[in-house]
């Protein structure tokens, strides 16, 4: 204790020690003490308890330690030039101008390179001698910047001790300071930050002299603020000194710092930021360079971002007056408004970043002050922006007029406020029903949103004409869905405000049309509505639409749809906290209402559902359905034993009353018959749902006695468990499992046995049952095989074969489904070899045994394509079967060898191995080959003397597969599309369906490969094979056949070549590139349609496939041009061959559809995206420049543009001009030769060739279409 009342004394002490001494170290060694948390010395405490004459001798040692260290820095020998600088009376320093003060430090910079070879000690090293007290330094010493930086550190240190203006501050103390900040500006590092916070610090304690300590100290912290490194805490700093302001002078290079300021996301970012920017736009000769800097930066700025600069305008305006006021509202605000009004919504984030910064200003509008400026700044210009042609400055003035609603000047007349109210009433009205449906959004959205608002406010009339606007007009615009799906919205948005909804409770029943709207969009819009209706006390959603209309379209519509209603139904058909005789109630009435709705409701509510209830819900179904059949039981107990005594009865009556008693009893007996049978249907009781025992109400109907609602409820069981299997399959729920398996398979023998009759329940109870392992039920296992193996040829619903595989696949018997259609598909195969076409005529008309179970090939292949199309049987076959996979893709291969067959006779090679299974099994092993495909890894190199490892996997390359299938088919499939086929005899053999046969493997295989493709199994070597062998194929007679998966392969084919491949331009000769394939399909789609055929069926999609891979490849200049240059060479082709037959242009031809099939695919793919009809127009004023064209052409491409101006679709009015320029450049070029008569005495003009025909006809077109364009 006594030590740490000694600490400050031994401190003191050693402080007036090493200044007398002049001990540079021992100085900072006790400045270090002082920073070290662990030691005792508190330097602080020292300096308060020095006196003056003390403080003045220390800061007199500390000066000239400074000063020496300077004059070293800056070169040494000029220390007089510093100290006369250190010792200029304050009053000159606050006189002179920052810019001065800098000059004179640049000054004593100039020995700066003698300085350099002093301390390398090339010259003599001059004596620094400064202060009355000074320490001479040694000679040769060198700069220290530890000396430096310890007495800045104990300078703002000891300010830091000093409280209060008029406090006692060492002479020499004022003048480091002064001296430091003159020269911070040339210094950098640690050293400037130290004397930064020192005159920071300075200022803070509003000490004596402080203005003349931070003119220097601002730019640098706006520089650290702004800069890279920045930080908030950099941005406080500067907004701590915001004073400042008030001396310094704004040079050019400070009013850079300070718009820079106003750009940087990180003073927007942080509140005292913006305090400062709000600061700023205060002084007058700032303003409109702080403006154009936000203008500069507003359309890269984010939302939250742009707020931020209307919330710092309106501040600004708020806290600012007179002059600077006014130019904050006309040369800024309302400079902003007029930008917002005109502003081209499609460009960029500007509008709506415009739109942001302004809502942050009207949001104030509740003040009277604000409402006025407001409407005096809007005034000029945005009523006559309401009614201007342009419809995107209608939106804009439209979405501004809501926001700013309403507009109000408090200073004006009761009358005149009322007349600008009914302005605004009657603009807006007008508004809804504007022709640009833009426009007519906008207004939608902004009216919703005045009604939510200011609902008490509006005159009941101006609302009954707005909802009438909605209900009859809006609602059924038929023009935009966009426009439908805002009002429901607004609507949804009108119902926050309570005093709407009385008024809204009879409006909503007449909107419940939109719920079956076309649109998707309008019917979630719609189910949201309902959703928010849901949670009102004062309506009821059913009231707007029934129950039974909502389940209708949980039925059928699409899962968005359906989401939002179960959430809407949950809490109706299965409330969670209700009682289990309630929950089970309303699932009954869900069932019996609609059945397919109840499988969507529970497909989608598992999904919101703990597991502990969905399996307590599961178990009570079980119970339920257990109890009626046990009441049923009971029942036909009973009627049994009144059979029995009627029958006894009977038997004691006389002969002749028994002869008649036969005749009654077998009418009863009919009777009672059809009365049992009814009583299954109609008079069943579910014991646990009833409140009351099954044997006092035998004759009440139960909702189980309907076979839908039984149906429905196994549904039920067997959608939640298979959504639930997930989370049932975890170790933590392994007892809600068990608990299901024990329950359910206690009871599927009753349900299998009382169900039998039943086809739809006894399909679900199989399908129940193999979620159950095989042990529990193992006679099932042995009735599904027996049930697929006596399936007929003609059982081709999925249903007769569905739930079977699906049932041996859970219960993992997949090899058993493979190993019978295996056996199925080797006699379809056999048979196909081992008679001659001469017997198998023969064996039609024998006589055969019936066999039970015949082979069914085909049904085989239906098979295999259900288990590899079912996510969960692909994985069960491929993860644990994959060897007997892989044998049935050698089976199937046997349909390649087969089909070459087929190629060579005229008719099936048999009735089992018909054509169409051919096809099918040539398909499957396509599909099976692609599903198998798993490369065998990469065997490590062998070092000698090691014996290599046996093969363990040696994997399925299916890209071999696909390399000998390209081979088979190049040498047996295209010649048989090839017109110039050696020898007829072949095709006489093959009959016509050798080409549809030939063409739909073609098909089969180049979209297998192209599947592999689209997954990455391919490599550089087999994309541009099936790239030349699709460009054969686009050049077969059948080339129509393979535009669409010709296209697919173009598009996959580059993608694969931009990433994996070679570059552009890099292909070898003779190698397929994609641009090459792609030019090759538009060849053949031009030449094909060229001579006036029919478009193909599918031409819609062809266009879409067309125009999306001419978007994904011309992405780069070079393939741009290289693509639609040649599609612009295949439509005038197109066009020349019509100009050519017709000998002149059809005058009635109007759009793009009249000009011929080649010609609607080909520029209507274009004409349908903005981006492919630049394409298109730029490549034809390219080829109109740079080609050299005959009259022919320029006929057609005239008409093409003639045509395109009166049916544009996407292609922009400017690319017309420029290319309707270029045409008319070329015809003004054009000569006419003067024809000269024989004898060469006279000219004379002969006839008028096709040539002047045409040239005149292109003229007259093209001075039309000058005409319509406005092009002079």
């Amino acid at each position: 204790m006594t030590g740490d009342r000694n600490a400050p004394r031994m401190a003191k002490q050693l402080l007036l020690t090493a200044i007398d001494e002049g001990n540079h170290s021992a100085f900072l060694d006790l400045l270090s003490q002082h920073n070290d948390k662990r030691s005792m010395v508190d330097l602080g405490e020292v300096l308060t308890e020095l006196s003056q004459s003390q403080l003045d001798k220390v800061w007199t040692e500390l000066h000239s330690w400074a000063t020496d260290q300077l004059n070293k820095l800056v070169g040494g020998g000029e220390n007089e030039e510093v100290n006369n600088f250190a010792k200029e009376p304050s009053e000159s320093r606050q006189s002179k101008e920052p810019t001065q003060v800098q000059e004179e430090l640049n000054q004593m910079e100039v020995v700066e390179s003698e300085g350099i070879k002093d301390q390398t000690g090339n010259t003599e090293q001059p004596s620094g001698h400064s202060g009355e007290q000074g320490v001479q330094p040694n000679e040769g010493e060198l700069y220290n910047e530890s000396i430096l930086l310890g007495v800045v550190q104990f300078a703002t240190l000891h300010i830091s001790t000093i409280k209060g203006f008029g406090t006692f501050i060492p002479e020499k103390l004022l003048e480091l300071a002064v001296l430091l900040h003159g020269m911070v500006s040339v210094l950098e590092g640690r050293l400037q930050e130290e004397i930064v916070t020192l005159c920071e610090t300075w200022w803070h304690r509003e000490l004596d002299e402080r203005d003349c300590l931070i003119s220097n100290v601002l730019p640098i912290l706006i520089q650290m603020a702004i800069g890279k490194s920045g930080r908030r805490k950099n941005v406080i700093a500067v907004c701590s000194v915001r004073g400042a302001l008030d001396v310094v002078e704004f040079d050019e290079s400070l009013v850079d710092l300070l718009a820079a300021c106003v750009a940087s996301p990180r003073f927007i970012s942080v509140e005292e930021g913006c305090r400062w920017l709000c600061e700023l736009f205060t002084r007058q000769m700032l303003v409109m360079r702080l403006h154009r800097s936000i203008k500069a930066v507003l359309p890269e700025c984010t939302r939250d971002q742009s707020a931020k600069y209307g919330e710092i305008y309106f501040r600004a305006w708020k806290k600012s007056t007179g002059d600077v006021q006014q130019m904050i509202e006309e040369s800024c605000i309302q400079d902003l408004m007029y930008a917002g009004v005109h502003v081209d919504p499609l460009a960029g984030k500007l509008s709506t970043n415009l739109h942001h910064l302004l809502h942050q200003i009207h949001r104030n509008k509740q003040h009277h002050l604000v409402q006025r400026m407001i409407l005096k700044l809007y005034n000029p210009f945005l009523w006559r922006s309401l009614k201007v042609a342009n419809g995107y400055v209608r939106m804009n003035a439209t979405g501004l007029l809501c926001d700013a609603f309403p507009l109000s000047d408090s200073t004006c007349t009761l009358e005149e406020r009322q007349e600008l109210s009914e302005r605004q009433y009657q603009t807006i009205i007008s508004l809804l029903t504007d022709p640009c449906h833009l426009v007519r959004i906008t207004a939608i959205k902004g009216t919703c949103e005045i009604l939510k608002n200011y609902w008490l406010v509006i005159p009941s009339q101006v609302i009954k004409t707005i909802f009438q606007k909605f209900l009859t007009e809006l609602l059924r615009d038929s023009s935009s869905a966009e426009v439908r799906i805002q009002v429901v919205k607004g609507l949804t948005l009108i119902l926050d405000n309570n005093d709407a909804v009385p008024f809204m409770k009879e409006v909503l029943p007449r909107i419940s049309d939109s719920f079956d709207d076309i649109s998707v969009s309008v019917r979630v819009a719609f189910v949201h509505l309902l959703l928010k209706v849901k949670l009102l006390k004062i309506i009821k959603y059913w009231t707007i639409v029934p129950i039974n209309h909502l389940l209708h379209g949980l039925e059928d519509d699409v899962p968005a749809v359906c989401k939002l209603l179960t959430q809407l139904l949950l809490n109706s058909f299965h409330p969670t906290q209700m009682a289990d005789h309630e929950l089970l109630q309303r699932c009954l009435v869900l069932l019996k209402e609609n059945r397919a709705a109840a499988r969507r409701f529970y497909q989608y509510a598992s999904r919101t559902l703990d597991l502990q209830s969905t399996v307590d819900f599961i178990l009570l179904i079980c119970l339920c359905v257990r109890n009626y059949i046990h009441s049923q039981e009971l029942q036909h107990a009973r009627l049994n034993e009144d059979r029995e005594e009627c029958g006894n009865s009977n038997a004691d009556q006389p002969a002749s009353s028994r002869q008649s008693g036969r005749k009654g009893s077998s009418s009863g007996r009919n009777a009672k018959g059809k009365k049992g049978s009814r009583v299954q249907n109609e008079n069943k009781e579910n014991k646990n749902s009833g409140a009351k025992d099954a044997n006092d109400n035998e004759e009440d109907s139960s909702p189980l006695d309907n076979p839908t609602v039984i149906g429905g409820l196994f549904d039920t069981i067997v959608i939640l468990w298979s959504a639930n299997a997930h989370r049932l399959a975890q170790s933590q729920n392994s007892k809600y499992l068990e608990a299901l398996r024990l329950k359910v398979s206690k009871n599927m023998p009753i349900f299998f046995k009382f169900f039998k009759e039943n086809k739809d329940v006894s399909q679900t109870l199989l399908y129940l049952a193999s979620f159950l392992p095989k042990t529990l039920v193992p006679t099932l296992v042995g009735h599904c095989l027996s049930r697929l193996r006596s399936l007929q040829q003609d059982q081709d619903h999925e249903d007769s074969y569905v739930t079977y595989i699906n049932a041996l696949c859970n219960w993992n018997r997949v090899d058993d489904v493979l190993e019978l259609a295996t056996d199925w598909l080797m006699e379809g195969f056999h048979s196909a070899t081992v008679t001659s076409p001469k017997e198998r005529r023969l064996s039609r008309r024998g006589v055969h045994f019936h066999q039970t179970h015949s082979a069914q090939p085909s049904l085989a292949l239906r098979l295999i394509r259900h288990i590899l199309q079912h996510p969960l049987n692909k994985l069960a076959a491929l993860s644990k079967n994959r060897s007997l996979v892989e044998d049935l893709t050698e089976t199937l291969k046997v349909s390649r060898d087969l089909l070459e067959e087929r190629l060579n006779h005229s008719e099936a090679l048999s009735d089992l191995c018909t054509d169409k299974f051919l096809c099918g099994a040539w398909s499957e092993y396509l599909s099976l080959v692609a599903v198998l495909h798993n490369p065998a890894p990469e065997k490590p190199a062998v070092n000698e003397g090691e014996e290599e490892e046996e093969e363990g996997n040696a994997g399925f390359n299916s890209i071999d597969h696909l390399h000998h299938s390209l081979e088979w088919a190049t040498r047996v499939l295209l010649p048989v599309l090839s017109s110039e086929e050696v020898g007829e005899k072949r095709k006489l053999r093959a009959g016509d369906d050798a080409r549809r046969i030939s063409t739909e493997a073609l098909v089969l295989l180049v979209k297998t490969c192209n599947n592999l493709i689209i997954i990455g199994a391919a490599d550089s070597e087999f994309v541009l094979n099936v790239s030349g062998f699709t460009d054969i194929l686009l050049k077969s007679d059948a080339c129509e056949c393979f535009w669409e998966v010709s296209l697919l392969v173009t598009l996959e084919a580059y993608q694969y070549m931009k990433v994996y491949g070679k570059p552009y331009g890099e292909a070898a000769e003779g190698v397929t590139m994609p641009t090459d394939l792609l030019k090759s399909c538009i060849t053949s789609i031009a030449d094909y349609l060229s001579e006036d055929r029919a478009l193909p069926k599918e031409a819609e999609k062809l266009g879409k496939t067309l125009g999306m891979v001419l978007a994904t490849l011309c992405q780069t200049r070079a393939i741009q041009n290289e693509v639609f240059q040649h599609l612009t060479a295949m439509i005038l082709d197109c066009l020349c061959t019509k100009v050519e037959k017709m000998q002149g242009v059809d005058s009635a031809v109007k759009t793009v559809e009249d000009m011929g099939s080649c010609v609607r695919i080909l520029v209507g793919v274009c004409q349908s995206s903005l981006k492919l009809s630049a394409y298109l127009m730029e490549a034809l004023t390219s080829f109109i420049k740079d080609s050299a064209i005959d009259i022919t052409v320029i006929v057609a491409i005239s008409q093409l543009l003639k045509v395109l101006s009166q049916d544009s679709g996407k292609v922009s009015r400017y690319s017309i001009k420029q290319s309707v320029g270029a045409i008319d450049s070329l015809l003004a070029s054009i000569l006419f030769p003067v024809p000269i008569d024989t004898c060469g005495e006279t000219e004379t003009p002969l006839p008028s060739t096709i040539y002047e025909e045409y040239a005149k006809t292109a003229r007259e077109m093209v001075d039309d279409l000058k005409s319509t364009l406005g092009i002079v």
